[in-house]
């Protein structure tokens, strides 16, 4: 990187960080709002779904146009209030700021699965209530088979996910469970050359808590021409980020198992991201 680069990179943390921040004072009241009147729900969610949409349109407005990075959003027609199962490679921290941009301006917010620990971080706990983000309970302890252990996991997730019947939203989960490296790869004994293994268990447990909703299942593949480093994606020099997308209906992923229908989809991944390696 440029020292220029690194300046825009400086510039853009500082944007982005203020804008979260501007932010706070009106979910603040949304949020009192929401836990004092519980009839006014309806328009508490909605009007925090503006404000969510505002603040990523104001971080795309810096990215792209003072830091110079550059994405091309995948054609999308979803519904900005019906729930959706989002799956995506996960490489670098920059991916939220994609996912959001691709997903969240005109279709649903982006939420995910919160540890209930992160409720008490200032800020960020703000966030997770004011937009009704699903929090993980702790296990119970539990003495009995790996199957019933894996039962209560599933129990836990579905009454986590409760919210988004009141209020639906693009459920992400990030299937390999970290940010992809090549030691990571390595250790692993990924079958795949840019992806590491899924992980279907809090996929499989997240298609059934949804299930009800009727929920589309969006496949968002992310890859970076140059580097993947948020702070090169923050000065400007990812190069042009290439996003595509599918969308399935989500019983197509029950009918044919959970499992098998991810993985499945993680070998098409790395087929996609492997061709495009080669152009």
């Amino acid at each position: 990187m440029t020292p220029g680069q690194h300046l825009k990179a400086l510039a853009a943390l500082a944007a982005v960080s203020l804008n979260l921040l501007f932010w706070c004072g009106p979910l603040l009241v949304v949020l009192a709002v929401r836990l004092l009147a519980p009839k006014a729900r309806p328009a508490a969610h909605r009007i925090s779904c503006a404000i969510y949409r505002r603040a990523v349109a104001f971080d795309d407005w810096w990215l792209q146009r003072v830091s110079g990075a550059r994405w091309r959003c995948p054609e999308l027609a979803l519904d900005p209030e019906a729930a959706c199962i989002l799956i995506a490679n996960h490489q670098s921290w920059a991916d939220i700021f994609l996912l959001q941009s691709a997903i969240a301006r005109r279709g649903p917010v982006i939420k995910f699965l919160c540890k209930r620990e992160l409720a008490y971080i200032p800020v960020l706990g703000l966030i997770m209530l004011a937009f009704n983000f699903p929090i993980m309970r702790r296990r119970g302890r539990v003495s009995g088979s790996v199957e019933e252990r894996r039962h209560q996991d599933r129990e836990r997730v579905r009454q986590a996910c409760a919210g988004l019947f009141e209020a639906p939203a693009a459920m992400l989960t990030f299937a390999e469970g970290t940010r992809f490296s090549e030691a990571k790869r390595q250790r692993s004994s990924s079958p795949h050359q840019h992806l590491l293994p899924p992980r279907a268990g809090g996929f499989t447990a997240i298609v059934e808590a949804l299930a009800p909703l009727r929920p589309s299942l969006v496949d968002l593949t992310i890859r970076y021409p140059r580097s993947a480093a948020f702070w090169a994606f923050l000065g400007g020099a990812s190069g042009p980020v290439a996003m595509a997308a599918q969308s399935f209906p989500a019983s197509s992923a029950i009918e044919a198992d959970p499992r098998l229908w991810l993985e499945e989809r993680w070998r098409l991944k790395d087929k996609q991201l492997d061709a495009k390696e080669a152009t």
